[in-house]
């Protein structure tokens, strides 16, 4: 069933790659992105509960392996950026200023380092979804989860804008997707955490929730202060007709949820509350960053919903089954 599913994503991501519009393929970006921040946050959720004997990670450890090991679904779905990057874009059909970035910006050179990371990634997730407790593999898994995700972040999102030098934004998605990963992973568990385990979630949510904050408005501050007009820029395009996605959605998301979760001994509805909030503050913020800087067309809404959707169900589909296998 599950390779099945991935042969006919595969097929589909190949059509998208060979026949689809810019609008298609901006919005299987948007689509990949979310549901790959999901599989591997999922790693990095595992390494830390492994690393650090929480006990928090036996009540969703069984939704977080079934996660982590997706990504060779994601990986197919990774097909239509790594062979029409001219879409996506602008540095694949431009030719840059010689440098060492414009020697990076080669389609090549991102081919071979996407392919590395979903390798790094795939191998690691499998690894780490092996019975048993995987310090060792765990401290692997976060000296190789910190370069690959911050690179990945730079690659597929924030190369778009030729411009842009930070460096915390592709950390901090990443970041940003171990909270999603970990709430994901609570609503999809099959009981509800015993009060051992519970309190050690209510711990971890409340300190990613703050570090997604932290790291906000951490980058936010440095780029003012340096006063540079190319990463002021970047920001500029997206407080202004998009600023009610960060401002009106994804920043009240994330206070709301940190509010929620502030306060010990959350009952049920309180932790689903929490949970819910992160993932949508999570899929608004990568909107937010991603779309702006769209090259050739902006998909309309109903575009965005069914490709998101429809990668969202394979993946949940994948998902169901590597849980049926663990369970």
């Amino acid at each position: 069933m599950k390779w099945l599913l991935a042969l006919a994503l595969g097929a589909v991501a190949l059509a998208v790659s060979f026949a689809g519009s810019a609008a298609l393929l901006e919005a299987w970006l948007t689509g990949f992105l979310l549901w790959l921040h999901l599989g591997v946050g999922a790693i990095g959720v595992l390494a830390l509960g492994h690393l650090l004997r929480e006990e928090w990670l036996a009540p969703v450890r069984a939704p977080l392996e079934a996660a982590a090991r997706s990504l060779p679904l994601l990986a197919l779905m990774a097909l239509p950026l790594l062979l029409v990057p001219d879409q996506l874009y602008p540095w694949a059909h431009v030719e840059a200023e010689p440098g060492p970035r414009a020697a990076l910006l080669q389609p090549w050179a991102f081919r071979l380092r996407s392919l590395a990371y979903l390798l790094v990634w795939a191998a690691l997730g499998w690894r780490l979804a092996r019975p048993g407790p995987q310090r060792g593999a765990s401290v692997l898994a976060l000296v190789l989860l910190l370069p690959t995700a911050t690179l990945a972040g730079f690659d597929w999102v924030l190369s778009r804008d030729t411009s842009w030098y930070a460096s915390l934004q592709g950390f901090s998605m990443w970041v940003a997707g171990l909270a999603a990963a970990l709430a994901a992973a609570i609503l999809a568990a099959r009981t509800h955490p015993s009060s051992e385990g519970l309190p050690g979630l209510e711990r971890a949510l409340l300190t990613l929730g703050l570090a997604v904050l932290w790291l906000w408005f951490t980058q936010f501050i440095v780029v003012w202060m340096a006063d540079l007009p190319e990463e002021a820029g970047w920001y500029l395009r997206r407080l202004g007709e998009w600023r009610w996605v960060q401002l009106g959605l994804a920043l009240p998301a994330l206070l709301l949820a940190i509010a929620l979760a502030a306060p010990p001994d959350h009952g049920r509805w309180r932790m689903v509350a929490v949970c819910w909030l992160l993932l949508v503050q999570f899929a608004a913020h990568l909107w937010w960053v991603v779309r702006p800087d769209a090259p050739l067309a902006t998909p309309a809404p109903w575009l965005d919903l069914l490709v998101t959707g429809g990668l969202g169900l394979a993946f949940a589909l994948w998902w169901r089954a590597g849980l049926r296998r663990l369970s």
